[in-house]
């Protein structure tokens, strides 16, 4: 059964909670402001001995003293933004827990084999320590159109369930 934003606001108001206007169109997020330079150091090579220099990527929050400080492994150099998590009760074994859900990374691997993840990237977290990774801009609004399509899924699911439990109150 399809219930109109009005009739839930009604139904809701009925039962005497507050409901929030829902917006027809989601505000995309503003980027962040540009940072000064980007960060520059080096490493020793640790299978060449070579010294290789490195830029990170803007607004890249990774400490890399320790690889600045110590020979590394080339493939073990990455920068990385992170997004602010969000956690949500996931019943995964019987009892809900506190699991992480929808969180990005922008990351650079600047020695990758794979050249698409020497370029900026984005990795989601679906649900904690499970990603899907190495999304290019096209990927990312793959990612992003479907989600939207489910939540506009969870919409249709919360003003069915509002009417639901209006219905069943009355038949009692």
């Amino acid at each position: 059964m399809m219930v109109s934003d009005s009739d839930t606001k009604k139904l809701a108001a009925d039962e005497g909670q507050l409901v929030s206007p829902v917006l027809s169109a989601p505000v995309p997020p503003q980027p962040p402001a540009p940072a000064s330079d980007p960060r520059r150091w080096s490493f020793v090579d640790v299978n060449t001995g070579r010294r290789l220099e490195v830029t990170c990527m803007r607004g890249c929050e990774v400490d890399h003293s320790l690889n600045a400080s110590t020979p590394s492994d080339p493939d073990d150099i990455w920068c990385q933004v992170d997004s602010e998590d969000v956690y949500l009760p996931i019943n995964a074994n019987g009892t809900p827990e506190s699991m992480r859900v929808l969180s990005s990374t922008l990351n650079v691997l600047p020695f990758a084999d794979t050249m698409a993840l020497r370029m900026p990237h984005v990795s989601v977290e679906v649900v904690q320590d499970e990603w899907i990774e190495g999304l290019d801009p096209d990927g990312l609004a793959t990612v992003i159109g479907t989600l939207e399509g489910r939540v506009e899924a969870l919409r249709r699911a919360h003003a069915e369930l509002v009417t639901a439990r209006a219905e069943y109150r009355t038949a009692r």
